[in-house]
């Protein structure tokens, strides 16, 4: 079967409207297991919905920190959220480090109530940073999607992130003594290098 060029031209217009609606979809929520560096250590994220109804808080479910054992898993803590993506540094007893990152969020601006990042130790909370935060709350004047700089917005979605954070590891040596440390290192969509520590979440 021929198709004209007139024919053409329309098919290819209309593949390039429908392309940034497939590229804004969210991917769904599975429940997963995550270990920390050498496993000693594992959590598992389980959401409650398959995708997250609207007008409801985002990621609900519930994540349970587990330790390794010989016969058996002790679970240390449990929290009451579902991340899809998370970083465990495994401590001594009731001593793990957790870095859970926000969901894609909805909407076109930043806000103070949207995760980030976050930073726990022993199961309780050290540190929160929202996407206003990171995005650093300026306003924006190129007429794009979003009202704020800084952010990246498509049809329905945005980030502050121009890179996802990752858990990396520095090491060092003085003398005989050698010292491992372990921090999150992100890319804001300004160009900005973030550096994390994972010890207390507090930004470098």
């Amino acid at each position: 079967m021929r198709i004209s060029g007139h024919a053409l031209l329309i098919a290819l217009a209309a593949l390039a409207c429908a392309a940034p609606a497939l590229a804004d979809e969210e991917a769904s929520n599975v429940a997963h297991v995550v270990a920390g560096p050498y496993g000693r250590c594992y959590a598992k994220s389980v959401p409650v919905h398959i995708y997250d109804p609207d007008g409801e808080p985002r990621q609900q479910g519930h994540t349970t920190l587990y330790r390794v054992g010989d016969s058996e898993d002790v679970a240390e803590h449990r929290f009451d959220w579902f991340s899809q993506k998370l970083f465990l540094r495994c401590g001594l007893a009731n001593d793990t480090l957790v870095v859970r990152l926000g969901p894609w969020h909805r909407g076109h601006d930043p806000s103070a109530d949207h995760l980030a990042i976050a930073f726990y130790r022993g199961g309780t909370l050290l540190r929160r940073y929202s996407t206003l935060e990171i995005a650093g709350g300026e306003n924006a004047n190129d007429g794009g999607i979003s009202q704020y700089a800084n952010v990246s917005a498509l049809v329905s979605h945005y980030t502050v992130f121009e890179r996802q954070p990752e858990m990396v590891r520095v090491t060092t040596n003085v003398g005989p003594v050698f010292k491992e440390n372990w921090i999150i290192k992100a890319a804001t969509v300004d160009g900005r290098a973030l550096v994390f520590d994972m010890e207390n979440g507090e930004l470098q």
